[in-house]
């Protein structure tokens, strides 16, 4: 009797050093590892956002500002994918779908023109007026070849009925 007594002891001193506290980890990084799918799964991956360089004009005494009417380009699509652009009030060309690279090359050199035949310099505004339908694509690649040609002060329109 006196052993069983010994034997029961140490069964409950065993018991009493089991019942320590333990972090479960396996249960824990299921939970990690089904949160980050979860999150991978419902993330919204786009692409990077770029940003139209533009320069704002530096700020001038009032005194020596003299308000000049800016270079008027407007753009309208056509149904079948071109473009025309008129050039200030009287010049028009059309940018067709099919030879748009050389086309825009035309553009720069109507401008170049326009911009010398003008005497306007490349601090003069130039305002982009697009119309409702108009491709965004369009405006851009009228904005880069205007950009290459070092003019930065460009004003965008609100879209033209």
């Amino acid at each position: 009797m006196l052993h069983q007594k010994k034997i029961f002891r140490a069964f409950l001193s065993r018991r009493r050093v089991k019942k320590k506290i333990e972090l479960r980890m396996v249960a824990m990084i299921d939970v990690v590892f089904l949160l980050l799918i979860f999150f991978l799964l419902t993330a919204n991956f786009r692409s990077k956002e770029g940003f139209l360089p533009a320069e704002l004009p530096r700020q001038v005494s009032s005194a020596a500002m003299t308000e000049i009417e800016p270079l008027s380009l407007k753009l309208d699509s056509q149904p079948d994918g071109s473009c025309r652009i008129g050039i200030g009030r009287d010049e028009f060309l059309s940018i067709r779908a099919d030879h748009i690279n050389d086309d825009f090359l035309h553009l720069r050199e109507r401008l170049v023109a326009v911009l010398k035949s003008q005497q306007r310099y490349d601090t003069d505004p130039i305002k982009l007026m697009p119309t409702v339908g108009t491709s965004w694509d369009l405006v851009v690649r009228t904005y880069d070849v205007l950009w290459q040609l070092n003019l930065n002060n460009i004003i965008f329109s609100r879209a033209q009925q």
